[in-house]
């Protein structure tokens, strides 16, 4: 008969293998980006200074912390753009972008936020994004 010592072992390395086994395998175990919202929805450049306009990219992610700041960086690489004709990218910093209208244009402009969403796995994978918009209004 097997003494206390080696059933606590026993029982010990079996709980170990069944966690490791239950843990991450068939699933993904990343930290998903699954939306992006840019903030504001809309904006109008006119009542801005400078007529330059600040967004700000908030992901949602399938693990904490979340809702966070969408980095633009990996795992979440990406970038902001809207239609050159209308809008310029005049900086950036951790998950926000600062559009100006071009001199003359006039109109509404969709202004894009486009990331990873560090959901790949395995050495077939293949990256999937997500996208979230904004528009600002020319003068």
């Amino acid at each position: 008969m097997p003494n206390r010592k080696s059933l606590l072992t026993i029982s010990f390395v079996a709980i170990l293998i069944s966690e490791t086994l239950g843990c991450g395998m068939g699933s993904n175990s990343n930290r998903v980006l699954q939306s992006i919202a840019v903030t504001p929805a809309t904006a109008d450049a006119q009542s801005s200074s400078n007529g330059q306009v600040q967004f700000t990219a908030t992901g949602t992610f399938s693990k904490a912390p979340s809702p966070a700041p969408v980095t633009f960086a990996a795992p979440y690489s990406g970038s902001w753009s809207a239609d050159p004709t209308m809008a310029t990218l005049v900086g950036t910093g951790t998950g926000t972008a600062t559009f100006q209208c071009v001199a003359g244009a006039t109109g509404v402009v969709t202004i894009n936020a486009t990331a990873s969403t560090n959901a790949a796995m395995g050495t077939q994978a293949t990256g999937t994004a997500v996208n979230g918009t904004a528009s600002l209004t020319c003068p």
